[in-house]
């Protein structure tokens, strides 16, 4: 099912199809500040994100991320319920890109054509195009195999565990972030980083809930530098929210972070709501790292 198409480039939602939608393509935005961030090489690329809510359902966006002429993020952006490894909507989301490139061959002209009236209608013609040719075979597609995936080590980057937006549980395992950021690994830098990047993952699930009603669940990054993925899950855990960071293979970083999940489920601290006291919670620094030496 299609729900929505968006073209985004930098900051700015250049089309959004549905006014419906909007909000949903907007956290595209909360998680490029994200990537930037921790980035700014620009040799990440988002590639997808997946959510799922009570009202909305499940809902996957697939990006096609590119950068502009003037080194500027740029999204050409698909909504819908597809599966992750649909062959269809890959071909669906090229075939956007395509018909977007045709008419408007640079982003700075994708841009200054985005404020004339003839733009959404150009871009309406697109989509309602595609939206007749993959709208059958996206329902009519057969559930797939899980496709090969590449014989790559995984590595735990941080894990987190937060209330309310309140981050708990901070826990960086790995100084990548570091050499994309240009900064010395210090116990300062470490504990500074980690919080930064806490409150930031802990910004996008909150936005996701308040604005697009539903709830961030995983982003996909490509790393094109080194032919890793990034990959960003969030989990609940009775009130409390765990989100994950790592590379890999896709496949088995979402299975190590389910048996991190279960393994935090059986703590009785996590079993009962917040008590406001942080301290209470500080030995579970040692179960996630006890499960990082040995869960690999």
């Amino acid at each position: 099912m299609i729900s929505g198409f968006g073209i985004i480039y930098e900051d700015e939602i250049l089309y959004c199809s549905s006014e419906s939608k909007y909000t949903a393509f907007e956290i595209i935005l909360f998680v490029e500040k994200l990537i930037s961030s921790i980035n700014p090489k620009k040799t990440w690329r988002l590639n997808n994100i997946y959510m799922k809510g009570y009202r909305m359902g499940k809902e996957r966006m697939i990006i096609r991320h590119t950068l502009s002429e003037d080194n500027e993020n740029v999204f050409i952006c698909i909504g819908g319920d597809f599966q992750a490894n649909s062959k269809v909507a890959a071909e669906m989301l090229n075939e956007f890109y395509e018909k977007i490139h045709f008419h408007y061959k640079t982003a700075t002209i994708l841009k200054e054509a985005s404020k004339k009236p003839i733009f959404k209608e150009i871009i309406e013609v697109a989509t309602d195009y595609l939206w007749d040719k993959y709208e059958d075979l996206l329902e009519s597609e057969e559930s797939l195999d899980r496709e090969p995936q590449p014989d790559v080590s995984n590595n735990i980057l941080y894990c987190g565990i937060s209330a309310q937006g309140l981050p708990i549980i901070s826990q960086l395992y790995s100084k990548i972030f570091f050499e994309n950021i240009g900064v010395d690994v210090t116990e300062e830098n470490i504990e500074l980083f980690s919080s930064d990047l806490s409150a930031k993952l802990a910004t996008i699930a909150m936005n996701t809930v308040i604005r697009a009603k539903t709830s961030i669940r995983e982003i996909i990054i490509d790393d094109i530098e080194n032919s890793l993925r990034k990959i960003i899950l969030y989990g609940d855990i009775n009130s409390f929210s765990l989100d994950f960071f790592a590379s890999g293979n896709a496949i088995q970083i979402k299975e190590i972070f389910k048996k991190l999940r279960d393994v935090l489920s059986k703590e009785k601290v996590l079993q009962e709501e917040f008590n406001g006291d942080l301290r209470g919670y500080r030995y579970l620094d040692e179960v996630i790292s006890r499960f990082y030496e040995e869960g690999l």
